[in-house]
């Protein structure tokens, strides 16, 4: 009893330390950084202090190939070939021809018309009396559903996008892009239209960031954008950030998706 309330001890904890991990990972921050900088891009992933390389993949060094050895080829003896003489070859043949061949089969006697007997014919059912055939059961044919109308699928697709919508809101408050460092010159052929280019990137990006910040945590850090005269800093374009999230606002978002599809009848 007392080996027996040990070995349970032990799994209870085991199953503790198990679920205690599994939180830590859960409310452990994940992090992936992006940078795109003199037209090469890359991305890795962070997690606490390891950081994974995911693109562009590191490539492996060739192996290099072992050359097969030549097999040896082991000398057999060679076969000796037997020949018989030629006179016990004509022997065999001759004894093969003069063997008799065997009686043809004696063909069977056909019997005349006379000792054939006529076959039983029937007996003639009743003309008054009809048989009575079980009624058959027609197959039942299967009912067509009835379409939707043009009013229900309007109000299944408006509640999809409506639903959809809203979980997609959901999952991205969850993430945080913050870091984010751009550094873009500008240039055209005249000075004028140069500065012209400069404004109407400014303004772009203004509106873009303020329509997105609706909707996603940016933090911004550094925006240089240059008006490039000469064009000596075309090229040199970066833009970099970082997007962090955790497990646990994942997995909660997802379950709370799946009840308000299953709670709208959607799925």
């Amino acid at each position: 009893m007392a080996v027996a309330w040990l070995i349970l001890k032990g799994i209870g904890w085991l199953l503790l330390v198990i679920l205690a991990l599994l939180i830590a990972a859960l409310l452990v921050p994940v992090t992936a950084e992006l940078c795109y900088e003199q037209g090469k891009f890359t991305a890795a992933l962070r997690v606490l202090a390891v950081r994974v390389k995911l693109y562009p993949r590191p490539e492996k060094p060739a192996k290099p190939k072992k050359k097969k050895k030549p097999r040896k080829r082991k000398k057999g003896k060679p076969a000796v070939a037997q020949s018989q003489p030629a006179q016990t070859v004509m022997k065999e043949t001759e004894k093969k021809t003069a063997e008799p061949a065997a009686p043809p089969a004696q063909k069977a006697q056909t019997e005349g018309p006379e000792s054939k007997k006529a076959a039983p014919q029937p007996a003639a059912r009743p003309a008054g009396k009809a048989t009575a055939r079980p009624p058959q059961k027609k197959a039942g044919k299967a009912q067509p559903q009835p379409e939707k109308t043009l009013q229900e699928t309007v109000d299944w697709v408006l509640s999809w996008v409506r639903t959809g919508g809203q979980i997609l809101r959901r999952l991205l408050e969850g993430f945080k892009i913050h870091h984010i460092q751009i550094y873009l010159p500008v240039h055209r052929e005249t000075a004028a239209s140069t500065a012209l280019a400069v404004g109407a990137v400014h303004a772009g990006l203004g509106a873009s960031f303020g329509m997105l910040q609706n909707f996603l945590d940016l933090r911004m850090e550094q925006l240089v954008i240059e008006p490039d005269y000469t064009g000596e800093h075309q090229g040199q374009e970066h833009f970099s950030c970082k997007i962090t999230s955790h497990l646990i606002i994942m997995v909660i978002t997802g379950v709370w998706a799946l009840l308000r599809l299953r709670r709208e009848k959607l799925i």
